[in-house]
């Protein structure tokens, strides 16, 4: 997966979950996966890489610097477990870094404009023919397929006015961003896999009422230009605000995910 260069947006301020995510980025909410807790962002960096996927560029700002720390191996603390006879751990982490290792990490620092600011942030580090946009506050455990063609991952919600609205149903006519009257309940999961034009429309893209650039408003105007599929997913966890993410440990505590092998299977 040569042609495809994942991109995880981590870079907001998760107001939601203040004072606790001043100094603590939201990406490093813990995920349970098989009785084991992983930080999500790595969840879905090892959900995309089990996809195929081995270039990454992860958009960061001021005070996330814990998730370039979590991607760096770090021997000292490896031979530590050793010693004190650690092993079940030490594999775990060792199958994690193994995956960093066989992968390319770009971190790149930004100051939080928006989902389509921090993506567009990323062009010139991007020389493949795709990104594959991801939001890691959203968890899927749905198992997908990567193939060579633009898409949108959707689902249903009881609140889609939350959300952006996705409409069309094999392709992408349009998605709304959280409109007040909804006229779907589809909804933008946060992930798509796009060709690299998609810079292109970003920047076209005006900020909006709170200086940001949107992401949906550009894949909405791509989507009359380029057909864009819109896959289903039907398992997923939206962990954005303190509720759900509540709500996804509570319903999660004995859930196994059928989505990749984590570095944390036993």
């Amino acid at each position: 997966m040569n042609k495809i260069t994942a991109v995880l947006t981590a870079a907001g301020y998760a107001t939601r979950f203040l004072p606790w995510s001043y100094t603590l980025p939201k990406e490093m909410l813990p995920i349970l996966v098989n009785g084991v807790s992983i930080p999500a962002i790595q969840y879905v960096f090892e959900y995309l890489y089990d996809l195929g996927i081995k270039r990454f560029i992860i958009v960061i700002r001021k005070n996330k610097e814990v998730i370039m720390s979590h991607f760096s191996r770090d021997e000292q603390f490896l031979e530590l477990l050793k010693r004190k006879n650690k092993i079940k751990e030490e594999m775990m982490l060792e199958k994690f870094f193994s995956k960093v290792d066989d992968s390319i990490i770009y971190f790149v620092p930004t100051t939080p404009n928006g989902f389509g600011g921090a993506v567009l942030s990323t062009e010139k580090y991007v020389e493949s023919d795709y990104i594959f946009i991801a939001a890691p506050d959203v968890i899927l455990y749905d198992t997908i397929t990567l193939k060579g063609e633009n898409f949108i991952l959707a689902s249903f919600s009881s609140e889609p006015q939350k959300y952006g609205v996705v409409y069309g149903d094999k392709y992408l006519e349009k998605i709304e961003e959280k409109p007040q009257n909804p006229k779907s309940n589809k909804i933008f999961l946060g992930y798509a896999m796009l060709e690299t034009e998609i810079y292109d429309y970003l920047k076209e893209e005006k900020p909006d009422k709170n200086d940001e650039i949107q992401l949906t408003p550009a894949i909405s105007r791509m989507a009359k230009e380029r057909k864009i599929r819109v896959f289903r997913v039907n398992n997923y966890y939206d962990i954005g605000n303190p509720e759900e993410y509540l709500k996804y440990l509570l319903q999660t505590n004995t859930r196994t995910s059928k989505a990749f092998s984590s570095s944390f299977d036993t």
